[in-house]
């Protein structure tokens, strides 16, 4: 699979999404509601994560999984202790969750989806486009539980990056409340629209 991987920054030590999400758009009609419908072409990587996201597409979540540790292998053998995925707003979803133990396990480092874990509930923020409201959100909604994070080098992972405000919120919380050694961030796709 061909990555296009950029570097994102922020309060972590090195971040990277592997690739953009949608390379174009085009308005194909509209649905019953008289809302825009479109005709989205994305990267493989956003073609796979779009069918393992919106279609449960288990082959579509071991194409990434390839493609990342690929991708991350040179950089990764015995760097992180500890991988753990971005909380979803809606707590029936996990893909991130699936998406950080599958990357522990391709590591042979350590997966908890209870370390970092949200205190509580926020909307989705995929239609939150404001990046002080985004913040205000997700201000004070993280807790971290320091028994398992303090000393070590965490993966902080997310299937989709917008204007990092999420990441950032999470990565905080991780380094002073579970006073982790480091924390490196890993983002799956990027949204075209990055405010």
């Amino acid at each position: 699979m061909q990555l296009h991987p950029q570097g994102i920054k922020g309060p972590w030590k090195a971040g990277v999404v592997l690739d953009r999400h949608t390379i174009d758009s085009k308005i194909a009609g509209q649905n019953e509601f008289g809302y825009p419908v479109f005709d989205n072409t994305r990267s493989e990587i956003g073609e796979q994560l779009y069918r393992f996201k919106y279609k449960n597409d288990q082959a579509a979540l071991a194409k990434i999984l390839k493609a990342a540790i690929h991708y991350l292998g040179p950089y990764s053998r015995g760097k992180f202790d500890l991988i753990i995925p971005i909380p979803p707003s809606n707590p029936m979803r996990t893909v991130t969750k699936q998406l950080a133990r599958g990357l522990a396990d391709g590591f042979s480092s350590s997966f908890s989806d209870t370390a970092l874990v949200k205190s509580k509930n926020t909307s989705e923020l995929k239609s939150v486009t404001d990046p002080e409201v985004r913040k205000s959100m997700l201000a004070g909604v993280f807790q971290v539980d320091p028994h398992q994070v303090n000393g070590k080098n965490v993966l902080l992972v997310d299937d989709l990056y917008r204007s990092g405000a999420t990441l950032e919120s999470a990565t905080e919380a991780i380094m002073t409340q579970g006073r982790a050694q480091t924390v490196y961030v890993l983002a799956i796709t990027r949204t075209r629209v990055h405010v």
